[in-house]
């Protein structure tokens, strides 16, 4: 896919060297999901750029592949919410006609997934926020806003709807975000964010519905990317062929 527009693309990547006690796909492992999230990377290097932000020790394999394809910001331990509103502090250090991205290190990822993402902000001018995940949540919830009702939209060659809300993995144009992030701040108090808050009162909507301007939120339909939690794998993919065509394309790295 072309990538047209000149806009640049900063991803921060958000990483802890261990892991959480969650349940997880067999062949999960962060180093898998780092290899596809740099594959997909690679798609784009022209147009985007990376900083790893690493809170607490890393390992070194993982450390290493980091430092060949980005800028590292290492944090003492912060926690989930203080790291990420570090990063945000980044972020909005960028330009007002820049995009970000925002990683969490436990996602797998689609080789097109930025190359969509760029197509989306590109084609679809009046979005501010876009995730790459099609969260199971829109699937099994009965509480949406809007009763569920989304619009749909076509953008780098598929489908893409508003959303209610999405986890702390998400792209978003710098000049919104510099707008809404107090409602990021103000989401992140406790020790994990409050991801539907957040994206409710970015939105407007239930109880937030006083909130102006009131953003769009929309997600991608088939997943680009998932969450790497088996009861919460974006549907209609199989993840563990993407997985395996992660590890055939650069077990070691994918460069």
């Amino acid at each position: 896919m072309a990538v047209s527009s000149t806009r640049p693309l900063h991803i921060f990547y958000r990483s802890t060297g261990g892991d959480n006690r969650k349940d997880r796909p067999p062949y999960y492992s962060k180093m898998l999901c780092l290899l596809s999230f740099l594959q997909a990377f690679e798609r784009v290097r022209g147009r985007a750029e990376i900083t790893f932000v690493n809170d607490g020790p890393m390992p070194d394999d993982r450390l290493a592949l980091m430092r060949r394809h980005g800028t590292i910001v290492s944090f003492p331990g912060l926690g989930n919410s203080p790291s990420y509103r570090e990063t945000l502090a980044l972020a909005l250090k960028l330009p007002d006609d820049a995009l970000v991205y925002f990683a969490e290190d436990d996602y797998l990822y689609t080789g097109s997934a930025f190359e969509k993402l760029l197509a989306a902000f590109d084609e679809l001018p009046r979005v501010e926020y876009v995730t790459l995940y099609d969260h199971m949540d829109r699937y099994t919830r009965h509480d949406d806003a809007r009763r569920g009702y989304s619009r749909v939209f076509v953008a780098g060659g598929m489908h893409w709807r508003t959303v209610d809300s999405t986890c702390m993995t998400f792209g978003a144009r710098v000049r919104s975000l510099r707008s809404d992030a107090w409602i990021h701040r103000m989401g992140t108090v406790p020790k994990t964010p409050r991801d539907r808050t957040i994206w409710r009162c970015t939105q407007g909507e239930k109880g937030f519905f006083w909130k102006f301007p009131k953003r769009t939120l929309i997600g991608a339909i088939p997943s680009l990317a998932t969450h790497m939690d088996p009861e919460g794998l974006a549907p209609n993919v199989d993840w563990k062929a993407v997985a395996d065509n992660v590890l055939r394309s650069g077990a070691e790295d994918p460069v």
